[in-house]
C-alpha cells in the first residue's frame, strides 16, 4: 500500500522541460502549467524563486515576466450541474494529470498516467537530421523521436501526437522514416487530462477532458517580435459521455514583471489580448530580479479560440463597421471583431477570439477564487459574489464604477466598437474624447496582479474536439517608443504571422 501511494504521488507531479530556442527560457510542466513549485515538489531542483525564474526573459538575465500560467475549463451538463477544472499554484491539490483518457469513458489508469508522465522536446534541426540520416547505420535516432506518442494503447484513441506518415500505412514507425509533425524551431509536446482522480485544487467535478499540447517557439534573431514570443496550441477532447453547454475556457496568468509588487494589467479588445506591465516608471528597488528602467510588457494574445457554433454561414470579416457587428439577425457576427477564419469563404470554420478579461487581486471579493463556483464566475466575467464586472473604477463598485456591465477590465482605447459592452456606450463619457478606463486613469496603487483571459460560451459535445491557439509575447522599448507604445504593432505582427499559417 505504501508503494502504491508513492507511485500515485509521483504520477501527480508533472514532468518538466524548457522552451529555450529564442530570447525566452520558459519552464513548462507536463500538466500544462508554467510555475515555480513549492517546497516538497521540485523546489530542491530549482532552488530559490528569484535565482530560477519561470519565464526568464532575456535568457540568462535572472529576470522573469510570468510566474504562472494555466488553463481553466468550466461548463454545465444536461442537468445544469457545474463541472470545472483549473489550476493556480498547486498548494492545495491538483486538477490535472499526465496522459490521455479513454473515449466515451473519460477515464485512465495509473500505468497510462506514468507512461505519459513526460514532456517530449524536439527541435526542427533534429527532425531535419533524422530525415536526412534515419537510414544511415551510424545515426542514433533521438529518444523523443523513437518514443513519440503517436498512438494510444487499446481502449484509448488510436491517434494522439501528430506525425508525418512517410509510407502512408497509418502507423508511426521511425524505421520507415516516419517522424513527429512539430511546429516551430523547438517544440514541446505532452498530454494531460482532468480525470485521473478527483479534483483537489478546485473541488469541481471533472469534465473528462484530454488536452494534447504543443508549446513552440522560433529562433528568429532578425524578427524581434517572433524572437520574444512563445506559442501554445491546445487540442482539447471531450472524452466523457456528457454534452456540456455554457462552456468557458480560460488562460490564467500570474504576471510578475521582474519585481512583482508594482504591476498593472490591461486588455486590448480589438487585438484579442491582455497584458501585464509595470505600474511605476522603474521596476523594483534595485533587486537583482527587477528590470529597473524600461521594463517590458508581457502580453497574452488569443490567436484563435474554440470553434463557434455552426450557423450555416461564412460569417463576414470585420471591416470597420461597428453597427454591423451587432446585427440581431446574425448574433454570432460580432465575434469577427477579434476572432479567426471570418470571411474566408468557408462555412462554419470560424473560431472565437478573446471574449473577456478579468483581473484578480489577492484576498478580497475581487481576489483569489476559493472554489469551483468562484472560478466559473471569473470565467464568465463575474466576481466571486456573482455580480458582473462593471465598467469603470475597480469594476466591482464604488464612486468611479459607472457601468454598464462589461466583459473586459481596463480596455483603454482598444474597443472603439464597444464590443466589451455588447455595443452599448459606457456611461459618464467613457471611451470617448480621451477618457478611457485604465489602471492609471483610476489611480490604482500598483501591486501584484493576476488576470484571466476568457473565451466563451460554447457547447462541447461528447466525442468532439475544441482548440486554442495563443501567444505569450514580450514587448520591449526601442529608441523612439516605449514598450506600451509599441505593444499594438508587435501584437499585429504576431497575429499576421499566425494568420499566414507560418507555424508549419
Amino acid at each position: 500500500m505504501l508503494c502504491a501511494i508513492s507511485i500515485t504521488s509521483v504520477a501527480q507531479q508533472p514532468s518538466i522541460s524548457h522552451i529555450e530556442t529564442n530570447n525566452i527560457r520558459a519552464t513548462i510542466l507536463g500538466n500544462g502549467t508554467c510555475f515555480v513549485p513549492q517546497k516538497g515538489t521540485y523546489y530542491e531542483e530549482w532552488g530559490e524563486h528569484n535565482n530560477c525564474p519561470t519565464w526568464e526573459v532575456p535568457q540568462g538575465s535572472g529576470k522573469e515576466t510570468v510566474f504562472q500560467l494555466a488553463l481553466w475549463f468550466g461548463g454545465l451538463d444536461a442537468d445544469d450541474s457545474l463541472h470545472l477544472a483549473a489550476f493556480q499554484y498547486g498548494q492545495v491539490g491538483m486538477d490535472y494529470w499526465s496522459g490521455p483518457l479513454k473515449p466515451m469513458e473519460g477515464t485512465t489508469d495509473l500505468m497510462t498516467s506514468l507512461k505519459f508522465h513526460r514532456v517530449w522536446n524536439l527541435t526542427r534541426a533534429e527532425i531535419e537530421q533524422f530525415i536526412a540520416n534515419h537510414d544511415n547505420g551510424g545515426y542514433v535516432i533521438p529518444e523523443d523521436i523513437l518514443t513519440w506518442p503517436a498512438h494510444g494503447e487499446e481502449g484509448y484513441a488510436e491517434n494522439l501526437a501528430p506525425f508525418v506518415d512517410v509510407n502512408g500505412d497509418g502507423h508511426y514507425n521511425p524505421a520507415d522514416g516516419d517522424y513527429p509533425d512539430i511546429k516551430g524551431d523547438q517544440c514541446l509536446f505532452f498530454i494531460f487530462n482532468d480525470n485521473y482522480t478527483r479534483h483537489t485544487e478546485s473541488g469541481g467535478p471533472s469534465l473528462g477532458l484530454e488536452v494534447q499540447t504543443m508549446v513552440y517557439a522560433f529562433d528568429a534573431p532578425d524578427d524581434e517580435a517572433l524572437n520574444n514570443t512563445v506559442f501554445f496550441n491546445y487540442k482539447i477532447y471531450n472524452r466523457s459521455s456528457s454534452d456540456y453547454h455554457e462552456v468557458y475556457l480560460g488562460f490564467w496568468n500570474d504576471w510578475d514583471i521582474g519585481y512583482g509588487w508594482d504591476d498593472y494589467v490591461g486588455s486590448d479588445v480589438r487585438r484579442g489580448s491582455c497584458f501585464g506591465y509595470n505600474g511605476t516608471l522603474v521596476d523594483g528597488q534595485g533587486q537583482p530580479w527587477a528590470y529597473g528602467d524600461n521594463p517590458p510588457v508581457q502580453v497574452c494574445t488569443v490567436l484563435a479560440g474554440p470553434y463557434m457554433e455552426a450557423d450555416g454561414r461564412d460569417n463576414p470579416a470585420f471591416e470597420g463597421d461597428c453597427e454591423a457587428l451587432f446585427d440581431e439577425a446574425h448574433p454570432l457576427d460580432k465575434y469577427a471583431y477579434n476572432g479567426f477564419n471570418f470571411g474566408n469563404g468557408i462555412v462554419d470554420d470560424e473560431r472565437l477570439g478573446l471574449c473577456g478579461f478579468m483581473y484578480i487581486n489577492n484576498f478580497n471579493p475581487s481576489g483569489i477564487p476559493d472554489n469551483a463556483q468562484d472560478q466559473y464566475n471569473y470565467l464568465r466575467c463575474m466576481w466571486k459574489n456573482g455580480n458582473h464586472l462593471q465598467y469603470g473604477g475597480n469594476g466591482f463598485g464604488g464612486a468611479q464604477t459607472v457601468g454598464p456591465e462589461c466583459n473586459f477590465a481596463y480596455p483603454g482605447d482598444s474597443d472603439p466598437c464597444n464590443f466589451g459592452t455588447n455595443g452599448i456606450a459606457p456611461n459618464d463619457g467613457f471611451n470617448t474624447e480621451d477618457k478611457y478606463w485604465t489602471e492609471e486613469q483610476n489611480e490604482n496603487q500598483p501591486n501584484d496582479r493576476r488576470g484571466l483571459a476568457t473565451i466563451g460560451p460554447f457547447n462541447f459535445v461528447s466525442g468532439s474536439m475544441q482548440e486554442l491557439d495563443c501567444a505569450m509575447i514580450t514587448v520591449w522599448k526601442n529608441d523612439s517608443q516605449s514598450a506600451m507604445e509599441r505593444k499594438g504593432a508587435i501584437i499585429d505582427h504576431i497575429r499576421d504571422l499566425f494568420n499566414s499559417n507560418f507555424g508549419k
